[in-house]
């Protein structure tokens, strides 16, 4: 197995367990959860940064292909597995979350008056784990390519410090 693949396994359980601990013993409080999230991104170039600096160790004459190649092994690891506990985290564990969610919307449209029920299905489609686990996947793996593109063109014009 690979280093970058270690980091990228090591990044996501590294999250999962932030996240978990934020519903076990944090979950009433919504402020939290955006630290929740950042956690998942500072765990996320963690593990990038780590996996092109062991990368280029060892292959430091890879060219430019090759080492975005090598960040997006790690961005997709970690994001299929992150996605993967996202879609079970909303399903089984917590899924009176999103009907919590559901339920405001409706609130809000019953009270407002302009309400429709193209509102509360919109809401409804949103607001369901399969599609919020989707958008978590799409969404890691368009930052990652960027975040990747930047790491390598940073990694290659300063190799040495990288490599040592």
């Amino acid at each position: 197995m690979e280093d970058y693949t270690k980091y990228a396994l090591g990044a996501a359980f590294g999250g999962i367990i932030v996240k978990m601990s934020y519903f076990l013993w944090l979950y009433p409080n919504d402020d939290w959860d955006m630290y929740v999230r950042f956690s998942y991104l500072l765990l996320f170039l963690l593990a990038l940064f780590l996996g092109l600096r062991s990368f280029k160790s060892k292959y430091p004459q890879s060219d430019f292909t090759i080492d975005v190649k090598t960040g997006m092994k790690t961005t997709s690891i970690f994001a299929i597995i992150i996605s993967a506990f996202t879609w079970i985290y909303y399903k089984w564990i917590n899924p009176g979350y999103f009907a919590n969610k559901i339920e405001d919307v409706k609130v809000a449209a019953a009270q407002s008056e302009e309400a429709t029920q193209n509102a509360i299905n919109t809401a409804e489609f949103i607001f369901n784990a399969f599609t919020h686990s989707t958008i978590t996947l799409f969404g890691m793996m368009v930052i990652g390519f960027f975040y990747t593109l930047i790491l390598v063109l940073i990694v290659r014009a300063k190799p040495e410090v990288f490599t040592s």
